[in-house]
C-alpha cells in the first residue's frame, strides 16, 4: 500500500488511500468518499484515489506518479453536470493532450495552454507517459465503472523521483477579456496612468518592425473629463527623468499644443498633425479639416454627426513608414457639451500618451471657442496602445509606486468618487430587501426587491446599472448587512454598523465577520 510519505504534500492535496497496488482513480468534480461510500469496490482496487478539479491539478498528478512508478494505470471518471462542463473538464483535457502529445522542451503542453511546473523534469514525464496507461471512463454507473477497473499488482519500472517543490513565476501577464478596455479619469494624467498600469497587467510582447519588442493591449479607450490645457494637472511626485521620458513639463506640453493648433509643417518632416488637419492635401487647394468641415459642421448644425477630420492620406501613406499615428478626429455635441473622439491606430502611450493628449485637449478647446460651446470629455480610443521594451522597467515602476502599492483611500468624496449613473439606497421591511436606484441628484429611477442579499445583487448585476467596481463593492457589502439584519430581526440602516446587543452573562454568536 502506498503510504503518506510517498504522496506530494499529502496535507494539501488531499487524497484517500486505497488496498490496491498499481492503479489509481481520479475524479474531476465528484466527490470521492461519496463515490466510495457507494462503491467500496473501487477503494478495493486502487492504490489512491483523488480529483482533479483544475488544470493545475496535472503537476500533483504527475508528482505523484513519479513517487508511484509501481502506478500503471490511471482511471479518469468523468461524470455528473459539473465535471462535464467546461470548466470541469480542463484538467482532464489537459492530462489528454499530455498523453497523447507529450511536452516542449519547454514543459508546454502540445496543443494546450499550458505549462507543467518547470521543477517536474520532462524526461521523467516522458518515462510515466510511456509506461502508464490514462483511461477515460463516462459510465453513469458507479458499479459499472467499478467493474472496468483491472486489480493489478504490477513491479515499479522506475526508481521513485520526488521533484523539488514548485516555486511559483511571478505571473508576468494577468487573464483578461483581451480586446476592449475603457478607462476613466479626472485629468489626463490619472487616465494616462490607469492606461499604462492596464499594459504593464494585462498586455502581451510582441514583435515590431524595427526589430524591438513592445508591451501592447488591444483596444483601449480613455476618457478625459475635466482637464483645461491651459492649466495643465502636473502636481505628481514623480523624478524629473521619468517626467522628461513622458513629456510631462511645460515644454513638451507647449510644443505638442502647436503641433495640433498650427497648420504649419515644419522643413524635414513628413507631417505634422496640425498640417494634416488643417492643410490637408487636395492637389493645390489644401482642405482645412478643423475650420471648413468641423466648425462649419457645427454651425450649420449643432447635433451634426459629420464633425470629423482624418490624417490619413493614401497617395502619401501608402507605404510609408511614417503614417499618422492619431488618424481620426471627431467633435459630437451632447448634453450641452462638445466631445471629442479620437482614434489612435498605434500609440506609444509611455512616451507619447500625455503631449498628445494635451495637444488634443487644445484643439478641442479651441474649437469651443470658435463655437462658444462648453469644452465636454476627450476621449481617446488607441487600437494598439504599446509600450516599448526600453521603458518597460520605468512604467513597471511607476505603476507599482503611483497605484499597486499605494493605500486605496478609505474617504469617500462625491466630487471625485460618485457614480455618475446614480446611487442605491437600501431598506429592510417586510421580510424583503429592497434596493431604491437613484439619480445622482436624488430622483428615483427603479428599485429592485429580493428575499435575500444574492436575488438583489444578481438584478443589479444582471442590468449593469453601476458604472464603478468599488461602487459594486460596496452596495455587495451592504445588501450582506441588510441579509443579516433581516435574518437577526435587527434594525438594519445603510453605511452604519449593524446594532448587535450583548445582554449581561450572554455570549454573541452572531458571526459579524460572516
Amino acid at each position: 500500500m502506498i503510504t503518506p510519505e510517498n504522496l506530494y504534500q499529502p496535507d494539501k492535496f488531499k487524497v484517500i488511500l486505497g488496498e490496491g497496488k498499481s492503479v489509481g482513480f481520479c475524479t474531476l468534480w465528484n466527490e470521492p468518499k461519496k463515490i466510495l461510500e457507494d462503491c467500496p469496490e473501487i477503494l478495493e482496487k486502487s492504490a489512491i484515489v483523488g480529483t482533479l478539479y483544475s488544470r493545475q491539478g496535472v503537476n500533483i498528478i504527475l508528482r505523484n506518479l513519479a513517487l508511484n512508478p509501481q502506478i500503471q494505470k490511471l482511471y479518469i471518471w468523468n461524470n455528473g453536470a459539473l465535471s462535464c462542463s467546461p470548466f470541469g473538464v480542463s484538467g482532464k483535457d489537459i492530462l489528454l493532450k499530455l498523453w497523447d502529445k507529450g511536452l516542449t522542451e519547454d514543459n508546454e503542453v502540445l496543443g494546450a495552454d499550458f505549462k507543467v511546473e518547470k521543477e517536474i523534469d520532462r524526461m521523467v514525464v516522458e518515462k510515466i507517459i510511456k509506461n502508464v496507461s490514462l483511461i477515460e471512463v463516462t459510465d453513469d454507473d458507479i458499479e459499472v465503472v467499478a467493474n472496468k477497473i483491472e486489480n493489478l499488482d504490477l513491479k515499479p519500472y522506475m526508481e521513485p523521483v520526488r521533484f523539488a517543490d514548485s516555486v511559483p513565476e511571478k505571473v508576468d501577464v494577468f487573464p483578461s477579456e483581451k480586446v476592449g478596455f475603457l478607462l476613466r479619469g479626472k485629468t489626463i494624467i490619472e487616465a494616462w496612468t490607469k492606461v499604462v498600469d492596464r499594459i504593464m497587467r494585462y498586455g502581451t510582447m510582441k514583435d515590431t518592425q524595427y526589430g524591438t519588442q513592445q508591451r501592447e493591449l488591444v483596444g483601449v479607450t480613455w476618457v478625459i473629463e475635466n482637464e483645461d490645457p491651459d492649466k495643465p494637472f502636473m502636481e505628481v511626485d514623480w523624478p524629473n527623468g521619468l517626467r522628461e521620458t513622458i513629456g510631462l513639463n511645460d515644454k513638451a506640453i507647449n510644443h505638442y499644443k502647436s503641433v495640433f493648433l498650427s497648420s504649419e509643417k515644419p522643413e524635414g518632416v513628413t507631417y505634422t498633425y496640425g498640417n494634416r488637419l488643417m492643410k490637408y492635401p487636395n492637389d493645390e487647394n489644401p482642405i482645412d479639416q478643423v475650420n471648413d468641415i468641423i466648425v462649419t459642421e457645427l454651425k450649420k448644425s449643432i447635433y451634426s454627426t459629420r464633425a470629423i477630420a482624418t490624417t490619413i492620406f493614401p497617395p502619401l501613406d501608402i507605404g510609408s513608414k511614417e503614417q499618422p499615428c492619431i488618424t481620426q478626429v471627431h467633435a459630437l455635441y451632447s448634453n450641452k457639451k462638445l466631445h471629442m473622439l479620437v482614434s489612435a491606430r498605434s500609440h506609444d502611450i509611455f512616451k507619447a500618451g500625455i503631449p498628445n493628449a494635451f495637444g488634443l485637449r487644445a484643439l478641442q478647446k479651441s474649437i469651443c471657442q470658435k463655437l462658444d460651446l462648453e469644452i465636454g470629455c476627450l476621449q481617446i480610443t488607441s487600437q494598439s496602445a504599446h509600450i516599448y521594451e526600453g521603458e518597460l522597467s520605468d512604467a513597471r515602476q511607476l505603476v507599482e509606486c503611483a497605484i499597486w502599492e499605494r493605500e486605496p483611500s478609505l474617504i469617500f468624496d462625491p466630487a471625485t468618487s460618485a457614480d455618475p449613473r446614480g446611487m442605491f439606497v437600501i431598506s429592510v421591511k417586510d421580510s424583503k430587501i429592497t434596493a431604491y436606484f437613484k439619480t445622482p441628484s436624488g430622483d428615483d429611477l427603479l428599485k429592485v426587491e429580493g428575499k435575500n442579499a444574492r436575488e438583489v445583487a444578481n438584478k443589479i448585476a444582471q442590468l449593469e446599472l453601476v458604472s464603478k467596481s468599488d461602487h459594486l463593492l460596496d452596495i455587495g457589502m451592504e445588501l450582506e448587512k441588510a441579509e443579516i439584519a433581516l435574518s437577526q430581526g435587527i434594525l438594519y440602516t445603510q453605511d452604519k454598523p449593524l446594532p448587535f446587543e450583548v445582554k449581561n452573562g450572554e455570549e454573541n454568536n452572531v458571526c459579524i465577520d460572516c
